[in-house]
């Protein structure tokens, strides 16, 4: 192709009609710039497009990321719902509001410490190398208010602050009031398994009253029974908020991976 195109330059050359050279040598420069233009946009399109896969590639990994949480917040929540029903029993019978304590799972009125581990690495990547691969700044704002505030939240109350650990608070009053049943069924609680969680079973014997008047006369176990309860359906709440935003987050990822394929 250059060399049809040098040909055509000499001819004209030869032939001495310079007004024809230059009409061609500006057409010449014209198909060269155009072509360098589509070489470019070419060039954009492919990286373009390139952004949009890994954007793609990001959004998947957080969204299975959020998935994957889910079954561990909706584990820890399974399990709060119980404790709170059994404090709620609990409570009743000592402030003589119920005569009966048979209906009562005193394993459960004890409950054990629940922890919950979040897969953020993802989104932690995003922070630190791809701040601006999401385009929907809509989305890219609601994806981080999402890990800022109601992951850092759910992580402060499940393993850092100590007035949320229910369990240590009631202890000391089960250890001085109930007794464990020698001979009863194990008391199993599941855990999540699979290849991105501990995969373990947790087990003890059932506990029962032993001292029914030397509780209900221990006014500190009451308010300590009671704050746990609070405390407990403040958790619960919280669990089940966290779990309506990432139905709405999902769908929002959603749509927008639905936009971008």
């Amino acid at each position: 192709m250059i060399g049809f195109f040098r040909k055509i330059r000499k001819k004209l050359a030869d032939d001495n009609k310079p007004l024809k050279y230059m009409r061609y040598a500006i057409g010449e420069i014209v198909l060269v710039m155009i072509g360098i233009l589509l070489a470019l946009q070419v060039n954009n399109w492919n990286e373009g497009r390139k952004l949009v896969e890994r954007e793609i590639m990001l959004l998947n990994n957080i969204r299975e990321d959020i998935l994957l949480d889910t079954l561990d917040i909706s584990f820890n929540l399974e399990y709060h719902r119980k404790f709170h029903r059994e404090e709620e029993k609990l409570l009743g019978y000592l402030l003589g509001n119920r005569t009966s304590i048979t209906d009562i799972n005193m394993t459960d009125a004890l409950g054990i410490t629940l922890w919950t581990a979040l897969h953020q690495s993802t989104f932690e990547n995003l922070q630190n190398n791809e701040v601006g691969l999401i385009q929907n700044n809509s989305l890219r704002k609601n994806i981080a208010r999402f890990y800022d505030f109601y992951y850092n939240a759910l992580d402060k109350m499940h393993n850092e602050f100590r007035s949320f650990d229910l369990y240590e608070k009631k202890l000391p009053f089960f250890k001085e009031y109930f007794t464990v049943i020698p001979d009863s069924t194990d008391y199993v609680l599941k855990f999540p398994g699979g290849e991105d969680y501990y995969d373990h079973d947790l087990s003890k014997k059932a506990i029962q009253l032993q001292d029914p008047e030397g509780a209900r006369l221990d006014n500190e176990f009451i308010f300590i029974l009671n704050e746990c309860s609070v405390f407990r359906k403040a958790i619960i709440d919280f669990n089940q908020s966290v779990l309506n935003e990432v139905r709405d987050l999902i769908i929002e990822i959603d749509n927008e991976l639905n936009n971008l394929k």
